[in-house]
């Protein structure tokens, strides 16, 4: 049985206003795989740049006055790959955990997936798209099958196929795209994680700049969040139970609670995190190791996910753990990216406060599906907006912006915070010395008064 494909009928209308004559337009196609279904959330229109073949690279926010000055293609073997590559992985990481770019659709004047030429070309960009989402593995964002949707504008004809992207075979399937009049129902999957890990940087290790420090914090709170427990509504549930049914259920307690009817809920799921706790080493063999630095990771991650009607507990839990790290591995990035120099600083600054980008929230048009944006601090929702238009195509209004899911840090609170816990170190080991010291002046004391007492008994 073959793939079958589900998007709502506005998908179908974006498709048909790209059509122009003898150009050809490529994009993403953004949503949800399960099983042999795939559900639909977007389709964003790649924005080409000026001069497709020169460019090679993108900054790390696009440059959105690029978008008056694009090319059109004219043939589909002028398609850059490395942009639509770039584009998937910027776009990646403005989905929720369980959603990626599962394919690219073209609008052309004829049907482009039934050459073979053009099937190999489609073909060359998926594979750049892995490439590339491959060098971060924690954005989660490859699919072993990839779509490829084609409209005809002339003929209104629209084609989807499927090619597996490990197989060197090259096998094309064709697959069943169902366009409908009513939405895909989602269960919306709301939780908050608080961190507050320390890591250790050893002095006898070679130097490492803050891009390799930061990889190997990322690396270790992935290991911590993928072996957490989940927790659905405060219970933890059997992987095959679906959503629907514990929602059901947790309706009907409600409802015999306060002697009513259960209805529908259409509230978040609250999902919970607890990770392993280690336990105290009461062992004697205690290793100890000279430290020259540390890194302090503070703060809280919002995470909102989606996840199909009919998913069940074990979909759910990837597709929040996915988030979570996706999210965080999305921002460090971004951060690590946004470093000119590294910084050495002085003696005296031993306390450097890096605050990377916070998430906010846009939903989609006609959905409650939202994706993601991060902002530097001193920016704000304007560039949000802009990021949407350039990089999915959609134009919202600055209301539509959820931005206060998480608060922007205070370097001042953080600093004085530092200075207070030095301070206090600083004093408690002055205390201890001081302790110290009177403790041995008092035992030299009484060894002098016993040897007094004992020579006056004796001569006395």
């Amino acid at each position: 049985m073959g793939r079958t494909v589900y998007a709502e009928e506005r998908l179908h209308n974006y498709l048909t206003s790209l059509a122009k004559p003898n150009e050809y337009r490529i994009g993403l196609i953004l949503g949800q795989s399960a099983s042999q279904k795939d559900y639909i959330v977007h389709l964003a229109k790649t924005p080409l740049p000026k001069n497709v073949v020169e460019e090679t690279s993108i900054t790390s926010r696009p440059n959105t006055k690029q978008k008056d000055a694009e090319s059109c293609i004219k043939s589909v073997k002028d398609i850059p790959d490395t942009w639509v590559a770039v584009h998937a992985k910027y776009v990646t990481r403005m989905l929720p955990g369980g959603m990626r770019v599962l394919g690219i659709f073209i609008v052309g004047p004829d049907d482009t997936i039934n050459d073979n030429a053009n099937i190999q070309k489609c073909r060359s960009i998926l594979m750049a798209i892995h490439k590339n989402l491959s060098q971060n593995k924690y954005l989660y964002g490859n699919n072993e099958e990839q779509l490829i949707l084609n409209l005809n504008n002339i003929s209104q004809k629209y084609t989807c196929k499927s090619v597996e992207i490990n197989n060197k075979s090259g096998i094309v399937k064709p697959v069943e795209w169902k366009f409908q009049g009513k939405a895909t129902k989602w269960h919306q999957l709301e939780s908050v994680i608080n961190f507050d890990n320390l890591f250790l940087i050893p002095a006898n290790k070679d130097p490492e700049t803050l891009k390799k420090q930061l990889q190997d914090i990322l690396k270790t709170m992935s290991d911590i969040v993928e072996s957490s427990l989940i927790a659905i509504e405060g219970e933890v549930k059997s992987p095959d139970d679906t959503l629907e049914i514990v929602t059901k259920n947790k309706n009907e307690e409600k409802g015999c609670k306060n002697n009513e009817k259960s209805t529908t809920n259409d509230k978040p799921i609250q999902i919970s995190l607890y990770t392993t706790c280690q336990a105290n080493n009461t062992s004697s063999n205690v290793k100890v190791t000279p430290c020259n630095a540390s890194i302090r990771l503070v703060g809280q991650l919002a995470s909102r996910t989606f996840v199909h009607q009919k998913a069940n507990v074990e979909e759910a839990t990837v597709a929040v753990k996915e988030d979570i790290i996706r999210s965080l591995a999305s921002r460090l990035e971004m951060h690590w990216d946004s470093l000119i120099d590294e910084e050495n600083g002085f003696p005296e600054e031993n306390v450097t406060l890096h605050e990377p980008p916070r998430r906010v929230l846009i939903a989609l048009p006609e959905s409650k599906v939202t994706l993601s944006d991060y902002l530097f601090p001193g920016e704000g929702p304007l560039e949000a907006l802009l990021s949407l238009q350039e990089l999915l195509d959609l134009e919202v209004h600055e209301s539509c912006v959820l931005k206060d899911i998480e608060l922007q840090a205070d370097p001042m609170e953080f600093y004085s915070q530092s200075d207070v816990n030095i301070k206090t170190d600083f004093g408690k080991d002055s205390c201890d010395s001081q302790q110290n010291r009177i403790y041995i002046a008092g035992i030299s004391i009484a060894v002098i008064i016993l040897v007094i007492a004992f020579l006056i008994q004796k001569f006395y």
